[in-house]
């Protein structure tokens, strides 16, 4: 997998209709405690007429006083087609693996619609909402799928020349069971460093109403990310 994740970031090609952004998070400590932590994301999209092909995954890794203590990663894929300047579809697929949360493997499948309120050079703000097929396992081998609905809204702002905001929030509530629903979200701020690469500051966090079995609900996340945009 991190073979993968690294080709991923490292395939950027020369087309016009082709663009790339990855982004990498080292946090190295030393001393009294000794830890390591390695985050990498990245999305690849080529636009074809009215077609939109997306390739992406993340890889999350994490040592303190050389005893793992985070390993998850994912890998997607998207097709959306314009209908019109606001309106699109869209299908996805995404595999997803966390240790920590007990989490052996989970398959997400999904058909949407999205709908562009604003789209300009300065700020944008789009929704998503469809539907989701769900298949997991946890790490004692127990197997569960269910239905999903799924409701995404991104907004975004080019606050000055060198600093871009962005907030996204996903609802997951469950069709099949329904006290068990997740809700993420995360707002982040970006500094332009140069033409091709951001220093992005962000907060991730997931919630997760009827998590695995000794688990907590909650996970979150702080990052120091440069992202590379090609």
């Amino acid at each position: 997998m991190k073979l993968l994740i690294s080709l991923l970031l490292l395939s950027s090609a020369a087309y016009a209709n082709y663009s790339n952004e990855s982004e990498l998070t080292v946090i190295m400590n030393g001393g009294n405690t000794e830890s390591e932590t390695w985050n990498t994301k990245t999305i690849n999209t080529y636009v074809k007429d009215n077609n939109t092909f997306k390739l992406g995954g993340h890889y999350s890794y994490g040592k303190a006083d050389k005893e793992l203590n985070a390993r998850n990663w994912d890998v997607n894929t998207r097709y959306e087609r314009s209908l019109s300047s606001k309106w699109s579809i869209f299908a996805a697929a995404q595999r997803e693996e966390d240790v920590f949360a007990s989490l052996d493997y989970r398959w997400n499948y999904d058909l949407g619609g999205a709908y562009s309120f604003i789209k300009s050079d300065k700020q944008s703000l789009h929704s998503e909402a469809g539907y989701r097929r769900t298949l997991e396992s946890d790490l004692e081998a127990r197997k569960t799928n269910g239905s999903k609905l799924r409701i995404y809204t991104e907004y975004s702002k080019q606050q000055n020349e060198n600093l871009f905001l962005k907030l996204w929030v996903e609802a997951l509530p469950n069709l099949s069971e329904s006290d068990d629903w997740q809700i993420n979200f995360e707002p982040s701020l970006n500094f332009t460093v140069s033409k091709m690469l951001t220093l992005k500051v962000a907060y991730l966090h997931k919630y997760d109403n009827s998590p695995a079995l000794d688990t907590k609900n909650s996970d979150y996340q702080y990052t120091t990310s440069l992202i590379a945009k090609f």
